[in-house]
C-alpha cells in the first residue's frame, strides 16, 4: 500500500519546511483558500488566515459587543436578577447535556 501525501488529501495544508524554503507557496495557498493550516511533521502548529477575513471577523465582533452594550443600557439588571453572562453560561451548559443533544441533533 502506498501512502498519500497529506497535501493531496487536504489542499489547504502546508508544511513549515516548505514555507521556510519558499514563502510564495503560502501566499499562493492563501489566494485559493481563506485559511491554511501549517504542520510540522504530523503535528498542527498554527493556522494562517487572510488579512481581510480576520479584519472582517474583528469588525463583526466589535459590532456584536457594541450591540450588547446598547441592550445592557436599555435593560439594566434588576436586583437579584440574572446577568447576561450568567444566562449565557447556563444556556451553554444546558446545551452540553445529553438530553439537549438527543432532542436537537438527531
Amino acid at each position: 500500500m502506498q501512502t498519500q501525501h497529506i497535501s493531496d488529501a487536504y489542499p489547504n495544508v502546508i508544511s513549515i519546511t516548505r514555507i521556510r524554503q519558499d514563502i510564495d507557496a503560502l501566499t499562493s495557498l492563501l489566494e485559493k483558500y481563506p485559511e491554511v493550516n501549517v504542520l510540522k511533521g504530523q503535528k498542527f502548529i498554527f493556522k494562517v488566515v487572510r488579512m481581510e477575513d480576520s479584519q472582517e471577523l474583528m469588525h463583526k465582533r466589535k459590532a456584536a459587543a457594541a450591540y450588547m452594550d446598547t441592550i445592557a443600557k436599555k435593560h439594566p439588571n434588576k436586583k437579584g436578577g440574572m446577568t447576561a453572562t450568567d444566562w449565557l453560561i447556563r444556556e451553554r451548559d444546558r446545551m452540553r447535556t445529553k438530553a439537549y443533544y438527543d432532542e436537537h441533533h438527531r
